[in-house]
């Protein structure tokens, strides 16, 4: 099977930067897959806070 070869990537530090702020005291993950990324928050329990096709694409205001 052939490999799909490397492509260019955004450097995502400044959005992680944004989501960190707007979540400050809590625990989240990003989760970066081929179809998109997921944020979810680490509480009591895990939940979803968005899916997107891109960083980017998740509203940070």
């Amino acid at each position: 099977m052939p490999c799909s070869g490397s492509r260019d990537v955004a450097d995502p530090e400044q959005d992680l930067l944004r989501l960190a702020a707007r979540h400050a005291g809590q625990v989240i993950t990003v989760r970066f897959t081929r179809a998109g990324c997921t944020v979810h928050l680490q509480d009591d329990d895990v939940r979803l806070l968005a899916a997107a096709p891109d960083l980017r694409d998740i509203p940070m205001d």
